[in-house]
């Protein structure tokens, strides 16, 4: 009997046949085959079905595999155990016209998994499949009906793109971008006596308590501060000690890999998927999309099997370890673990290449889930001063924490997920209660609030998954998506959203509920439903078109946000931003006002430089790496210069020189006039010649006669 087994990713080929032998055919899908047309929404509203068409690769694929199809007893689809991978093996059960496939999912790419995935085939679930085309279709039905009124608010010449997930995630970058440019930072004091007791050295906070007025959050009095820096005199007033327990952490799951590897590796999101995915057809992880942070059964025995017989029975959790999946988890598979806890890290080719580096981490995370807890000892002294200030006893506090026993800790050293380092042994000797001090010395700290700190791609992984934005798979697309458009830029590895991302997300909040964090986790869970079985895809996907047009209507009788919020001080009418670089009159050519765009606004034209054009003034522009100036009265005027500390500067390989407009007609487009010029660089540097006004609509170029 001839069986043709279909899997998506033609790497994991080679290793199905060796597991399955000469019986077997094994081919590859790659990925989708067909999706919604690129060219139209592709939605039939009455129903909201989708219509699909092949993609160019598809076309390909599904020729060669109806000629296998016909030659074979049975067909296996064995597409990846995920929605995607359901709605991937229905669309290949529909364009090959299959009558009865099996359906079959292996989480591992293992003999033992693969036979019993055989033995037990099973059939395609439509209602995952509807699950993942009401996700599908409810992005399309927000990208393709938002981005152009989008683009057309915004102003002329940019194409932006708006998208369910996509736009909330940019939000909340935009927001913490906002949180920092109106964060006031506020200067305070703190005041510290240090010790040396028992041959260790540490030192106790003062706590200034009800000395605060009440309005105050911190204390700004140096002066008082100074006072009670000189005490020295102290007794202890009380000692509290605890045990401190941390657990290891969970075995990884798709969020927690990619924050890891951002954290440890220092690599992206969507690398650290394209790494798993290949560890994944090697055989070497189990599937790396999922929620569950659980082992399988088998896979906790083997990690404390393996413990035992390499010199860790000491540290082996007494029972299994478990933890509990969030609630809008799917938990059909188990976590991401090595498919053999034998397979070392070290022992594989190259332990140093970035893909087992992934690895490492993989394992190390599995095999100390299985492990004992961390003990700390915990302990809190009180203070307070013999001496009095203002008649009132000043108090202090010293906390100490100091690792105790090692258990999971001693395998990998701490959770890689937080980019923080904890934990750190602080050491605080045996005191008692009443107890006399007398301490060393006293010291004054000056500091000043810091505003909250940007986004990495790792924290903002975290934040998506806490709030409910999107699932695991999409984060590293979706992150992908905001940085590529440059909505979001990467600085130090921090995300700090650009003029155009602010000017998108003011745009869209308040007008569109898909922008609120809460319907996103909503939509999500009403998609879990329709996997579930347990609601109707019409019914969910029609209602959310049915708010979306409402709110789409309002912003197209709008017109342009843009305009209707900025008007011309030359002349009153509309501002409109032109390709996210400048402000101009929506009245041009009748009216040539300009003014630079500051973070999606109008800003203030600078007149205390003049351009050497005589009729604009130079202008402090923030390009992608540093500041700039140009010429208020672009793209008539295409001077630039540098910037030197808020100052513009002439650029040295530039001979600057004044374009002088004249009264003669273009010879080439008769619609714009000749502008005298020099040539800025190259072997006939400042030479003079004459452009069109309509540059770049027109290229029109002729040397000056000497």
């Amino acid at each position: 009997m001839k069986n043709l087994m279909i899997v998506e990713s033609p790497n994991k080929c080679k290793k199905i046949q060796s597991l399955l032998g000469n019986d077997w055919i094994i081919k590859a899908s790659m990925g989708h085959i067909r999706d919604l047309p690129v060219k139209e929404m592709g939605i039939d509203f009455d129903t909201f079905r989708p219509h699909y068409e092949l993609n160019k690769k598809g076309k390909g694929v599904i020729s060669g595999l109806r000629k296998l199809c016909r030659s074979v007893d049975q067909v296996w689809l064995a597409t990846d155990p995920d929605r995607e991978g359901e709605a991937i093996a229905w669309h290949l059960q529909q364009t090959l016209n299959l009558k009865d496939p099996y359906r079959v999912t292996f989480k591992s790419i293992t003999g033992a998994s693969i036979s019993k995935a055989v033995e037990n085939p099973g059939r395609i679930d439509t209602s995952l499949v509807q699950a993942q085309e009401g996700r599908r279709v409810l992005d399309r039905l927000v990208g393709y009906s938002v981005s152009p009124a989008l683009s057309q608010a915004c102003g002329n010449g940019v194409w932006l793109t708006a998208g369910r997930v996509q736009s909330v995630a940019l939000r909340l970058v935009v927001d913490r971008e906002l949180e920092i440019l109106n964060f006031k930072s506020t200067q305070y004091i703190d005041v510290y006596l240090k010790f040396q007791t028992s041959k260790f050295k540490w030192k106790a906070k003062w706590l200034p308590g009800d000395l605060l007025p009440e309005v105050e959050k911190y204390w700004t009095n140096e002066a008082f501060a100074n006072q009670v820096a000189n005490i020295r005199s102290v007794n202890v007033t009380s000692v509290k000690k605890t045990k401190r327990v941390k657990r290891p952490p969970a075995p990884f799951i798709t969020s927690t890999l990619q924050q890891a590897a951002s954290v440890t590796l220092k690599i992206s999101p969507k690398k650290c998927m394209q790494a798993a995915q290949k560890l994944f057809e090697s055989g070497l992880i189990t599937y790396h999309r999922t929620d569950n942070p659980n082992l399988s059964d088998e896979g906790a025995i083997e990690v404390r099997d393996w413990l035992a017989q390499n010199g860790h029975s000491q540290h082996i959790s007494p029972t299994i370890n478990t933890w509990i999946a969030k609630s809008s988890a799917q938990e059909g598979h188990a976590a991401i673990t090595p498919t053999s806890i034998s397979k070392l890290p070290e022992a594989q080719p190259d332990p140093a290449d970035e893909l087992l580096l992934l690895y490492q981490l993989i394992w190390q995370r599995a095999v100390a889930c299985q492990m004992k807890s961390a003990e700390f000892d915990a302990t809190t002294v009180c203070i307070r001063s013999n001496d009095v200030i203002q008649d009132r006893h000043m108090k202090f506090v010293a906390k100490g924490d100091l690792l105790k026993y090692s258990g999971w800790l001693s395998l990998s050293g701490d959770d890689k997920t937080e980019e923080i380092a904890s934990d750190k042994s602080v050491i605080i000797p045996d005191l008692e209660e009443g107890q006399h001090l007398i301490a060393e010395d006293g010291v004054v700290e000056r500091k000043q609030t810091k505003p909250p700190v940007r986004y990495t791609e790792a924290s903002l992984i975290k934040k998506m998954e806490s709030e409910g934005v999107g699932r695991p798979a999409t984060y590293a697309s979706i992150i992908d998506n905001i940085v590529h458009r440059e909505y979001v830029r990467i600085v130090k590895r921090k995300l700090s959203a650009t003029d155009l991302g602010l000017l998108i997300v003011r745009t869209l909040v308040n007008r569109f509920s898909f922008m609120e964090l809460k319907y996103t986790s909503d939509v999500e869970s009403l998609l879990d439903q329709i996997s579930a079985g347990n609601r109707q895809y019409f019914e969910i996907v029609s209602n959310a078109y049915r708010i979306l047009s409402t709110e789409l209507g309002a912003l197209n009788n709008l017109s342009n946000p843009s305009q209707t919020q900025y008007e011309c001080p030359s002349c009153g009418k509309p501002l409109r931003l032109i390709k996210n670089k400048f402000w101009g009159c929506s009245a041009y050519p009748g009216c040539n006002y300009t003014a630079p765009n500051d973070k999606g606004k109008p800003g203030q034209v600078d007149n205390a430089y003049q351009c050497e054009c005589g009729t604009g003034y130079l202008q402090r522009i923030k390009g992608k790496k540093s500041y700039f100036w140009g010429c208020s009265e672009y793209p008539q005027c295409d001077i630039t210069m540098s910037d030197n500390r808020g100052k513009p500067i002439q650029n040295a390989k530039i001979t600057s020189q004044t374009p002088q407009l004249s009264s003669e007609q273009c010879p080439t487009c008769h619609a714009g006039t000749l502008i005298l010029r020099k040539v800025k660089q190259g072997k006939n540097i400042g030479k003079e010649f004459y452009g069109c006004s309509k540059y770049q609509k027109c290229n029109h170029f002729s040397w000056k006669s000497t």
